[in-house]
């Protein structure tokens, strides 16, 4: 992209001291080329080891806070020529750091800059980069292909020379050394509570070149845990089974152009990770991605202060150990962690499926980790209803969750034994509706039909199903 004169440009000063994009800028006239510096030499930015990845994507998986960057095209597409206009938004008040990758692997940071030379982000508010009154403009030019935006944001400003700079704000874009950011996440990552980071990808392509128009795809990950290394953790027989039933009926009846499954010894945490960075990248912007789980939820003491009954909550891996709080939040799945992977499917319409609750009794049937339930009285499991809410206050909206039951009440396998309550009758409704089911479909038929089961084959206990949703248009689970 290149940064291009407005309408109505302001004359750039003089500069005495060298700047690496001066020679650009007399060129172009203030034109940013957000897709290659093509007048700027690329002599001194240190290439990535072809094994590790580039220090702008780092993702940090438990933030105190989210900030979500945005771009104003939905598809996040833009050809030759066009403009491309940046905007963020964060949780907390903070300073924003901007950073750009072009197609050729470059990078730089193109906030603050020199005529928005205050990092100051307010909490809540929207920075739009360029500013309306900038005297530039972003121009999608040559070389094209996959780029990068990501947003850092930080509780205490950060010293240019911790970038390997002498100022960030000299040029409407600062030239970055890739090392010398790698080198301050690795020191950021010291001090977890006080920054945190989004970034979302942008596809540029030559002008004459045809945006894609091609169908959403639809891709799904099933994860049913039952089975667990750590022998504290009594096992689920129906988990893996759910996990199995639900992938069959949504490739048979869901339409899926993918459907990632992991049962039991498969479902590691790092193998979801694994599967949830696959989901990233094989989808973009109006893609629908679906994300069931059935298992073992549980809680743990909160440790950042983002929760307001004083507990996380988590979800059991099958690599997941109760040894301490310090290995469980090592390898369970902390809501804040799984919400922070939920932002990374930023654009896509995306629907959670959770038939788990935490439980601590032995009830039969009851989905729960058994032992002492070590949360206070009152205290209930409430997975990702706080990090959604989070996520829309910061304009990532397109998304919903269906739980297989009420953050105080058990979630239950049936007496049959072989499917959880709510599981079962989803994939009946997939397997014999005559008709497109939407989300809110679903959500119908197990809010009737889940409670009146568990009434009947577990007296005095009750079971209802909640859907939070946040889509702007219905999606189908069978369409």
């Amino acid at each position: 992209m290149l940064p291009t004169p407005n309408p109505t440009p302001q004359r750039v000063p003089q500069r005495t001291r060298s700047n690496p994009m001066r020679t650009a800028f007399l060129i172009l006239g203030c034109n940013l080329c957000f897709t290659g510096w093509t007048a700027v030499s690329a002599a001194g930015q240190q290439q990535q080891p072809p094994d590790e990845p580039p220090a702008e994507t780092v993702v940090h998986e438990r933030p105190g806070f989210f900030v979500r960057v945005d771009v104003d095209r939905a598809d996040r597409t833009y050809r030759g020529g066009e403009l491309l206009h940046a905007t963020v938004v964060s949780e907390r008040a903070g300073h924003l750091y901007l950073l750009y990758r072009d197609a050729e692997g470059r990078l730089s940071c193109v906030f603050p800059n020199r005529y928005q030379t205050n990092s100051a982000i307010p909490a809540g508010q929207a920075i739009r980069v360029p500013a309306e009154d900038a005297p530039f403009v972003l121009r999608v030019g040559p070389p094209f292909g996959r780029e990068l935006l990501k947003a850092l944001v930080t509780l205490e400003p950060v010293d240019p020379a911790r970038f390997g700079v002498e100022s960030l704000t000299d040029s409407v874009a600062t030239p970055l050394q890739s090392q010398r950011v790698k080198g301050l996440f690795a020191e950021l990552k010291e001090q977890p509570a006080q920054w945190t980071e989004h970034q979302v990808e942008v596809h540029t392509l030559a002008a004459a070149q045809e945006r894609g128009a091609a169908r959403p795809r639809r891709v799904a990950i099933c994860v049913g845990v039952g089975a667990f290394q750590d022998p504290r953790i009594r096992p689920l027989p129906v988990s893996g089974h759910d996990a199995q039933a639900m992938a069959e009926a949504l490739q048979a009846h869901g339409a899926m152009d993918e459907v990632i499954l992991l049962v039991n010894e498969q479902a590691t945490l790092a193998a979801i990770r694994e599967a949830i960075a696959a989901l990233v990248e094989r989808t973009g912007p109006g893609d629908i991605v679906f994300v069931y789980w059935s298992g073992h939820g549980g809680r743990c003491a909160d440790d950042d202060g983002d929760e307001s009954d004083g507990y996380d909550e988590y979800l059991v891996a099958h690599d997941g150990r109760l040894d301490d709080l310090d290995t469980i939040r090592h390898t369970m799945l902390i809501d804040d962690t799984f919400g922070r992977w939920v932002q990374q499917l930023d654009g896509r319409r995306v629907v959670l499926i959770l038939d788990t609750c935490h439980s601590a009794g032995q009830m039969a049937g009851q989905k729960g980790l058994g032992g002492a339930d070590v949360a206070k009285p009152g205290a209930v499991f409430d997975f990702l209803d706080g990090e959604l809410a989070r996520l829309k206050d910061i304009e990532q909206k397109e998304l919903a969750m269906l739980a297989g039951a009420q953050a105080t009440q058990l979630a239950f396998m049936r007496r049959e034994g072989d499917l959880s309550v709510m599981t079962h009758f989803l994939v009946e409704l997939l397997r014999t509706a005559d008709r497109p089911v939407s989300l809110h479909d679903a959500y119908e038929h197990v809010q009737k039909n889940v409670p009146a089961y568990v009434e009947a084959k577990f007296p005095g206990a009750e079971q209802t199903p909640v859907l939070v949703d946040s889509l702007s248009s219905p999606v189908y689970v069978r369409p």
